[in-house]
């Protein structure tokens, strides 16, 4: 008897956490090569938060419990780390610039954390989107949507220090797909 009424009052412990709101810094971590395709070329870099909702989901499954938020600025984590990941490549970044005819806008399509619930486990899924449009004299020859994502079959509710790491594996590989793609830095790189 004493330890059924353990295991239930353990099991209430850890459901607690579904309603308890959580949030989670972002830093992506930068996984690139260092090279010269850039060649010291000066690009703009524009990040911006085109997400149709500034919270990434819920704690508990069926959106049920409290909402996971972001600590801090998803644009300028994200801008941060691209332009980390492009001086690698020998380009140089800078904020959108009139004169300036070559650069790259990046578009934060989705950061999106959802637990799905099934029969003895969950499966808790991040997924993460930037469209990457590359922009040379007014045109934009390169558009291209990067994915991330980060799935892990779960018993119980996540705390806020695992899903920090859930949620920023999934954006980091969303931005080294993006630094990664060669028909974009071949893009920047032709410039004008």
């Amino acid at each position: 008897m004493n330890r059924a009424l353990l295991a239930l009052l353990v099991l209430l412990s850890l459901s607690g956490c579904a309603f308890t709101p959580q949030a989670v810094s972002i830093a992506p971590n930068v996984n690139v090569a260092a090279s010269n395709i850039g060649s010291g070329r000066e690009v703009s870099l524009n990040v911006v938060d085109e997400r149709p909702k500034k919270t990434l989901g819920t704690v508990g499954a069926r959106g049920i419990g409290a909402d996971i938020s972001l600590e801090g600025d998803l644009v300028a984590a994200v801008q941060r780390a691209l332009a980390d990941g492009f001086e690698k490549m020998d380009f140089k970044p800078g904020n959108a610039q009139l004169g300036n005819n070559t650069g790259i806008r990046v578009e934060i399509r989705n950061l999106d954390y959802v637990i799905i619930q099934g029969f003895w486990a969950g499966t808790l899924r991040v997924d993460a989107g930037l469209k990457a449009i590359c922009i040379r004299n007014g045109l934009r020859p390169y558009e291209k949507l990067y994915h991330g994502e980060f799935v892990e079959s779960i018993q119980v509710v996540q705390g806020k220090e695992a899903n920090e790491r859930y949620i920023n594996t999934a954006l980091s590989d969303a931005v080294n797909s993006l630094l990664s793609d060669r028909e974009l830095l071949d893009c920047l790189a032709q410039g004008i």
